[in-house]
């Protein structure tokens, strides 16, 4: 199986279930192009989101550009049509809903998941999807804090003969910045935004090599009411290449090269191009552990001479340094001691973009460990735990100095899931986080917890 940084959500997902894609999938050229690093710990951006992990689907897709996933459930067939209606139903509490250290404010609130996905396979061996997510939220004394998030997707899933495999997909999502992200400008309401994607892949697997092709352009337009479009509407354009190659009939080497460009409509000083190389493998030794792993190099350059923009919030965009040079790694390694529990650990270091004023980028470095315990043939019991040292620039581009924002985010969730009929279940899951910062105004701690019920046909 061939694997990249844009797949690498989904193979974690399928290989460790304690620790699925934060975002399931979109993550691309090795970086994320969002608020936190994408991979950190997904019950803890679960938390940020206000959203459960649901017990038939796991957690809304939080970021754009994810190729959608298949359900594999028979769901309802009408002639070759199949259907995967499906709602969700949770009730949470938290003790610190806008999470800020001080004026701290507890908040009930509901979240409602309808949706539906639906298959057609056409030509023998290709199929296409269109599916419908929703994450409504609503808040009892916080209402500034209601949303409504709304995924629509459709997928051409195309396989042919002789081992090539392209999947076209097209996403419009209408999403926000959750509290407690650095994209969290902590206004009374929250920033909503919309996001168009296209997404493009095209596979070649042969008897022991293998090449993947990944392409994604997103469109981000930032509703008026949050103020952030002079600041964020921006093109976003991933292009990437993966070669693989088999060492032995259990290990895998690989190769990723990926460039992520970004292209703002007003803010032109944060223009920039990430460039990705990465090398590394893949295997699967026993059927106890199996793992892969990605090293490499960052470098993220910016487009535009450094210029004078307006004031008084885009001239808060500066910068004295036109480039920057960042270690890159990524890895999953999974251990099943017993047929009942599994065990992943996650390493990561990623550069990202972020548009926070007076900064430029981030580096994200991190680790996540998960487990899972089936204690019947219904129930289960999850455990993530993750910690995470965001280390952003000052808007000069400067790495080190005292008005540099360093954070360190340490996080628990614990859960369990029970399937108590076929299309039924249900979940209960707590969530502890803490972020310290050397900014006081982004130190906060907060605890949550969820109870939901989910159906899926």
């Amino acid at each position: 199986m061939l694997w990249d940084q844009s797949q690498i959500g989904e193979g974690l997902a399928q290989q460790a279930q304690p620790i699925p894609s934060s975002s399931q999938g979109s993550i691309y050229g090795g970086q994320g192009n969002m608020w936190f690093s994408q991979f950190a710990n997904p019950a803890f951006l679960g938390a940020l989101y206000q959203t459960p992990d649901w017990p038939m689907t796991g957690y809304y897709p939080l970021y754009p550009g994810a190729l959608l996933p298949v359900i594999p459930d028979d769901g309802l067939r009408l002639e070759s049509l199949k259907l995967h209606p499906m709602m969700g139903v949770a009730q949470m509490y938290t003790d610190n809903v806008s999470r800020t250290q001080t004026n701290r404010k507890s908040d009930f609130f509901t979240t409602l998941s309808p949706g539906i996905q639906a298959q057609l396979p056409f030509g023998g061996s290709h199929a296409f999807l269109i599916d419908y997510r929703t994450n409504l939220q609503t808040y009892a004394n916080t209402p500034s804090n209601d949303v409504q998030d709304q995924t629509a997707a459709g997928r051409f899933k195309l396989d042919f003969p002789g081992g090539l495999k392209v999947d076209l997909a097209g996403e419009h999502k209408l999403g926000h910045d959750p509290r407690g992200t650095a994209m969290d400008t902590q206004g009374v309401e929250v920033n909503k935004w919309s996001a168009n994607s296209f997404i493009g892949q095209a596979e070649y697997v042969g008897a022991q090599s293998s090449i993947r092709m990944n392409l994604q352009s997103t469109r981000w337009q930032y509703l008026h009411s949050s103020g952030q479009g002079p600041i964020q509407n921006r093109l976003t354009n991933y292009a990437g290449l993966t070669l693989s190659r088999d060492a032995s009939p259990k290990t895998s080497l690989l190769a990723n090269v990926g460039v992520t460009q970004q292209i703002y409509d007003e803010n032109k000083n944060l223009d920039s191009a990430i460039y990705q190389i990465s090398g590394g493998a893949k295997w699967n030794v026993s059927e106890l552990t199996s793992g892969q792993i990605l090293i490499g190099l960052q470098h993220l350059q910016f487009t535009n001479a450094q210029r004078n923009q307006p004031p008084p919030v885009l001239s808060q965009f500066t910068r004295t340094e036109n480039s920057y040079n960042n270690f890159f790694a990524m890895g999953n390694m999974v251990w099943k001691p017993t047929s009942l529990l599994t065990i992943s650990l996650q390493p990561y270091r990623t550069v990202q973009q972020t548009a926070v004023s007076t900064s430029l980028f981030f580096v994200s470095t991190g680790v996540n460990l998960g487990a899972s315990h089936t204690l019947t043939d219904s129930t289960s019991l999850t455990l993530n735990g993750g910690i995470e040292q965001d280390k952003f620039t000052s808007a000069s581009g400067a790495t080190a100095g005292t008005d540099n924002r360093t954070d360190l985010l340490k996080n628990v969730a614990v859960g369990i899931k029970y399937r108590a009929v076929k299309w039924l279940g249900l979940g209960v899951q707590y969530i502890y986080e803490d972020r310290g910062s050397t900014q006081d105004a982004f130190k906060y701690q907060a605890n949550t917890f969820m109870i939901s019920a989910q159906t899926l046909f």
